[in-house]
């Protein structure tokens, strides 16, 4: 007699798993392999292309009247470099700064200068090949530059009554990749000009098609850091950024569950933070902040 079929959990006949044929299923796993090498290539290709490196050119803030340290420190099998102005106070409030892309320690000079004068103590660094700093610019690279440079600002202001963090631009992603990370924490954070993610990055400023960007890792999502993130955080963006747009800074503001302030500028260049022609009207809001701990009330809607 013929054996009756089995049945599932109803109660009626359980129908056999569909299985690909073999052929078609080492189709399927070479097409996903293959889709797998042809992202990471893509990322590696537009990794290479988003790092503007420059040879630094040896302004310092010394030559602005601001007593200066020049510092070199090992990152990995790299050696960094870094510029380090103390405050007239040993007490005073600390900046570390993550610097913008086509930047390096000479363009950041005056800005130490006009920080000194404001009673700030301030830490800037090269990435791996920006200025005089050796080795190649990778988000791994940069994640480990980031967190040695951190330690190296840590020791230098032992005395800084506070501790601050700021990314500008490039330097946003930089930053926030491991501000969970650094210890011991900052009091406060400073986003200028920063991308909602590295993705959207891509598109704003052309490296990759908006119809592409779906295929790249997302190495710097930086309104999801943003969004878990539990320290102060200050926002400064402008509505005619030409380079980030200032829809960017609204996204990170829109998200952010910490204590948060959006600061928009209505005329402000990409690089107002170290043009010489706009630097004291990017700063203007930042010094009190830092100087007080107190973030101020957002100057736009949300």
């Amino acid at each position: 007699m013929p054996s009756n079929p089995p049945l599932n959990n109803l109660g009626k006949p359980a129908r056999a798993a569909s299985r690909l044929p073999p052929a078609r299923a080492a189709a399927l796993l070479a097409l996903l392999a293959a889709a797998a090498v042809g992202r990471q290539l893509l990322f590696r290709s537009v990794e290479r292309a988003a790092f503007n490196t420059c040879a630094d050119n040896a302004i310092t803030p010394e030559q602005m009247g601001a007593p200066s340290v020049s510092l070199k420190f090992a990152s990995g099998d790299r050696t960094l470099h870094g510029c380090f102005v103390q405050a007239t106070a040993p007490d005073a409030p600390a900046l570390c700064v993550f610097h913008g892309n086509s930047e390096c320690l000479s363009d950041w000079a005056p800005v130490q200068a006009l920080l000194h004068a404001a009673g700030i103590s301030s830490f800037v660094f090269d990435y791996s090949g920006y200025g005089s700093s050796t080795g190649r610019p990778t988000v791994r690279n940069l994640r480990e530059d980031a967190k040695t440079a951190y330690a190296h600002f840590r020791a230098a202001t032992p005395r800084a009554v506070r501790h601050y963090v700021l990314g500008y631009s490039l330097g946003s992603g930089i930053l926030l990749d491991v501000l969970h990370r650094l210890q011991p924490a900052p009091v406060g954070a400073i986003i200028g000009a920063g991308f909602s993610s590295a993705r959207a990055a891509a598109v704003a400023t052309g490296r990759v098609p908006g119809w592409m960007a779906w295929m790249l890792p997302d190495p710097w999502d930086n309104a999801a850091r943003v969004c878990r993130l539990k320290m102060p955080l200050m926002l400064l963006h402008s509505r005619i950024d030409a380079t980030i747009p200032y829809s960017h800074g609204q996204k990170l503001a829109r998200v952010a569950r910490c204590a948060n302030r959006l600061v928009t500028f209505e005329d402000l260049p990409h690089n107002a933070a170290t043009n010489p022609d706009w630097l004291a009207a990017f700063w203007a809001p930042v010094i009190p902040y830092l100087r007080s701990d107190e973030l101020g009330e957002p100057t736009a809607a949300r």
